[in-house]
C-alpha cells in the first residue's frame, strides 16, 4: 500500500526521484490492472487470481488509511505486515534498524522488539488481515554479536521466552489473536534469500504458532519475476523436517468470497510442483 509522506520513502525510492504521489498512483494502477487480469483468468481459465495488499502497519494514520482502501477497491484479502518503527524502515539496513532502536524507550533492541510487537498488535487488532506477514522480521538486521545490555548476553543468544519475558508474552498474545479471528501466518521464504536458513518465523515462533493451533501458507514475498517460488523447496523441508505440519493451508475464492482451503502434508509432499527444483541445492 503506499505511504502517506515523502518522509516515508525508502532510500532506493528517492534515487528514483519517486514521491507520495507516484506511491498512491502506481497503487491505483496495480488495482485496476490486477482486477482486469482477474476478471480474465478467473472466467476463462482454471487460475483463480486473488487481488490484495500488504497493509503498512507504520502508524495510526497508515492503519486508518488501510481501512479505506478496502472500502474503496475490490480488495479479496490482505498481508498484514510491519516495516516501521519510529516512521523508520527496520528491513532496508542495519544502519537504518539501529536509528530505529535508538528511537525506543531505552534504546535497547528489547526495546525495539516490543515496539515491534505492539504495532504489530495494533495491526491484527485492527484490521485482522488474512495472512500475517513475515512475523518476526524485526529479526533480519538485528546486531547479533552487541551485547544486550539488560542480560549481559548476545544478542544471537538470546532466548525471547526466559531472556525477554515482556517480549515474548507479546508475541503470544499477538498469535492468539490471530488464531482466534481465523488469520493464516505466511512461511515466507524471502528470508532465505536475505541470508537465513529458514522462512520467517524462525522455529521458536513458529512451534509457539503451531502449538496454538495456527495454519500456515507458503510465500515468496517476490519483488520481481525471477523470485516467484524461489527457495521454496527450502520451505517445503522446513514445513515437513523442522515443524513437522499436518496440512498446510492457502486462500481461494467461492462466488467471489474469500476462502481457506488445506492441503495435507502428503499430497503437499507428492505434488509435481516440487520437480522444477529437483537439481537445486
Amino acid at each position: 500500500m503506499p505511504r502517506l509522506s515523502n518522509d516515508f520513502l525508502y532510500p532506493e525510492e528517492i534515487e528514483k526521484g519517486y514521491k507520495k504521489e507516484d506511491l498512491l498512483q502506481n497503487f491505483r494502477n496495480y488495482i485496476e490492472h490486477a482486477t482486469r487480469v482477474q476478471k480474465e483468468y478467473n472466467s476463462k481459465s482454471g487460475v483463480k487470481l486473488l487481488v490484495g495488499f500488504e497493509i503498512e502497519g507504520l502508524d495510526d494514520e497508515h492503519i486508518s488509511f488501510s481501512d479505506e482502501i478496502l472500502s474503496q477497491y475490490p480488495i479479496n484479502m490482505t498481508v498484514g505486515s510491519v516495516h516501521y518503527l519510529h516512521k523508520i524502515p527496520i528491513d532496508f539496513s542495519a544502519e537504518l534498524w539501529l536509528e530505529a532502536r535508538d528511537q525506543s524507550k531505552d534504546k535497547t533492541a528489547r526495546g525495539l522488539y516490543k515496539d515491534y510487537f505492539d504495532l504489530q498488535f495494533e495491526v491484527i487488532s485492527r484490521l485482522k488481515p488474512n495472512v500475517i506477514g513475515h512475523f518476526d522480521l524485526i529479526r533480519l538486521f538485528e546486531p547479533k554479536d552487541e551485547i544486550d545490555p539488560t542480560t549481559g548476553i548476545k544478542i544471537r543468544d538470546i532466548n525471547l521466552e526466559k531472556d525477554w519475558p515482556e517480549v515474548w508474552e507479546g508475541i503470544v498474545k499477538n498469535i492468539k489473536f490471530a488464531v482466534n479471528y481465523g488469520a493464516l501466518f505466511e512461511l515466507n521464504s524471502a528470508a532465505i534469500r536475505k541470508g537465513w536458513d529458514s522462512p520467517y518465523p524462525k522455529k521458536d515462533i513458529s512451534l509457539i504458532i503451531k502449538g496454538n493451533g495456527g495454519r500456515f501458507c507458503l510465500s515468496d514475498d517476490s519483488h520481481g519475476l525471477k523470485q516467484v517460488g524461489l527457495n521454496f523447496h527450502k520451505v517445503r523441508d522446513y514445513v515437513v523436517n523442522e515443524l513437522k505440519l499436518l496440512d498446510i493451508y492457502y486462500l481461494d475464492l467461492d462466488k467471489g468470497r474469500t476462502v481457506v482451503k488445506l492441503i495435507s502434508i502428503d499430497e503437499f509432499e507428492k505434488s509435481n510442483f516440487w520437480q522444477q527444483y529437483e537439481n537445486l541445492p
